[in-house]
């Protein structure tokens, strides 16, 4: 799986507005400000790569945008406008990679004026960290990033897959999961709840940074899924109930009720065995929920009576219900 980083790179443009950019540095490793390391052995490969991608030789080239605002703001509605573009890419005697660049009005004042100071290049790399593409480049100020991956809103494979050192650390092979690393710490916590008064401390097993943010992933992606899984449990269960209704399997007043019970998967599937055996007992019409005009209560006709009774409820206690619904 590929994964999309960036890095940063002065303009150089100190006099005036710059035609050629530099978009990677030289080196076969590179090193970002932040201490993450890719792998560009053979630049020139890279370079007739790009300058063949229907990228460059389809659209205009390369976007140049605002602070990654294509791969941050757009996914969320936000506004992502070009700067410029960059194409025809060249290797250096050193093995820098460089471009031509196209800005526009926008790009141009930004640059002239000195509003913006470093170009920071977004690339995919491999899971050994070999940079395969080059996607676009922002104007930024800010040469420390944070986030390792750009994709914010996709779990990338250097998030589901630990840290080969923490890997090693737990005795894990180095595609273990997140999940694979949460059970080693577990079994570690149960191996060490007698040792309290030894001084042992899961530190020693592997990194406390690095043991704390994995299970704060672990548990931010559980939530979600639980989170997730509700809304569709929920979702499903108010669809199922309202066919019932419509079915005439069930009233109207007791949906709230067998909402409720439908409020767990056990409760949910309960409901559909309960479903699939129960005959429509008003011949596919819908009962009424709704008391007759100029009377105070909710009088039940025959099969809803029959109903009541199959389900275990008197006729009062129905009524009750009934009432409730209104």
């Amino acid at each position: 799986m590929k994964t999309t980083e960036s890095l940063f790179l002065c303009l150089n443009a100190a006099d005036g507005v710059p035609a050629r950019i530099q978009i990677l540095p030289a080196g076969k490793e590179i090193v970002g400000v932040d201490g993450r390391r890719w792998k560009n052995g053979d630049p020139a490969a890279l370079c007739a790569k790009m300058n063949a991608s229907s990228r460059v030789t389809v659209k205009n080239g390369c976007v140049i945008d605002e602070n990654h605002s294509t791969d941050l703001a757009a996914p969320n509605g936000g506004t992502s406008p070009a700067f410029g573009w960059f194409r025809n890419f060249t290797v250096e005697a050193d093995g820098s990679i460089w471009a031509d660049v196209e800005w526009n009005s926008r790009g141009q004042k930004a640059v002239s004026e000195k509003e913006y100071k470093y170009i920071s290049p977004v690339f995919t790399r491999d899971k050994d960290g070999n940079i395969t593409e080059i996607l676009r480049a922002a104007l930024t100020n800010n040469p420390n990033l944070d986030n390792p991956a750009l994709n914010s809103s996709q779990e990338t494979e250097e998030e589901k897959n630990m840290e080969k050192e923490l890997c090693a650390a737990l005795g894990l092979p180095e595609n273990a999961t997140m999940a694979d690393g949460l059970e080693a710490i577990s079994k570690l916590k149960t191996e060490l709840n007698g040792a309290k008064g030894k001084g042992v401390d899961l530190a020693a097993y592997a990194p406390r940074a690095d043991l704390i943010a994995a299970q704060q992933r672990a548990e931010k992606a559980e939530k979600e899924l639980a989170e997730l899984n509700a809304a569709s449990l929920k979702a499903k269960a108010t669809a199922a109930v309202e066919q019932a209704v419509k079915d005439g399997k069930i009233a109207p007043a007791s949906k709230a009720e067998y909402l409720e019970l439908c409020a767990s998967e056990d409760g949910f599937a309960k409901f559909e065995k309960i479903m699939a055996v129960t005959p429509s007992i008003t011949g596919g019409t819908q009962v009424s929920d709704k008391a007759p005009d100029n009377k105070e209560s909710v009088e039940l006709n025959a099969a809803e009576k029959e109903w009541a009774s199959s389900m275990g409820y008197t006729e009062e206690h129905w009524k009750e219900i009934k009432e409730a619904g209104k």
